[in-house]
């Protein structure tokens, strides 16, 4: 599969002192793709689609873990991206020129958001997983968990797993999935569903949850209220259940 992203955007004159964000009228495309000599390496390349107006071309190096690529919430004004360099605190800003909503001009279509995924996926530094990870199954590896048996619902689902998980999905997605149960008037974004996990009423009624799924022998009524196949007692054969119904 290719590594080379391009999309349509112009750039934005930012103003330290002010800390004021000034789209320029130019259009631009900007290509990343990886380097001919490393392919470890990305060259981000923006051009004017234009020679008037005597605009320099962006031509930067990326070094996956060196960089940021993130949506500037702060503007108003426009879906505006920031590419920022952590060694040396550069930051150039793009403002997205695909047609967007014209009433929220700063709300990203989806479009917008798979692409900011896509780019932040492909900056991102890779970590090396340890080689027992990489070649034993997770399933096989919980199967060995005799000796250590699950004694609550957050020894698997973790707040760093839940926050993970969100992050992967679209807007739609987590409206989706999560609208109908979150408490009226927090909207189903990732940081608000995030924030409800780590609040501490979520936390005791996870632990809640735990313990009367572990004493009360109420698995079968569980299977039978939500609708999965009942696979025993316990947080192992609920979660293995709840598994099985996806």
């Amino acid at each position: 599969m290719s590594k080379t992203i391009k999309f349509n955007a112009g750039k934005v004159q930012y103003d330290e002192e002010t800390k004021k964000c000034t789209p320029l009228p130019h259009k631009g495309q900007v290509v990343i793709k990886p380097l001919e000599e490393e392919e470890d390496f990305f060259s981000f390349q923006w051009t004017p689609k234009s020679s008037l107006g005597n605009v320099e071309r962006d031509d930067l190096l990326i070094i996956p873990g060196d960089v940021t690529f993130k949506h500037v919430k702060l503007c108003k004004t426009g879906r505006v991206i920031s590419l920022t360099f952590l060694s040396s605190g550069a930051k150039h800003l793009y403002w997205l020129q695909d047609v967007g909503d014209d009433e929220q001009l700063d709300h990203l279509t989806t479009k917008d958001e798979r692409l900011l995924l896509s780019v932040q996926a492909l900056v991102a530094l890779e970590e090396d997983e340890p080689e027992e990870v990489k070649e034993q199954p997770v399933e096989e590896k919980q199967k060995q968990r005799t000796q250590a048996p699950i004694t609550a619902i957050d020894d698997l689902l973790t707040t760093d797993v839940i926050e993970k998980h969100l992050s992967l999905l679209l807007s739609e997605e987590l409206e989706e999935k999560y609208g109908d149960l979150l408490p009226e008037g927090v909207k189903p974004t990732r940081e608000e569903i995030a924030r409800v996990v780590r609040n501490g009423f979520f936390q005791q009624a996870n632990k809640e949850l735990s313990s009367t799924i572990l004493n009360n022998g109420v698995g079968q009524i569980l299977a039978s209220s939500l609708g999965y196949e009942y696979k025993g007692e316990g947080i192992d054969a609920f979660l293995e259940g709840l598994r099985k119904s996806k």
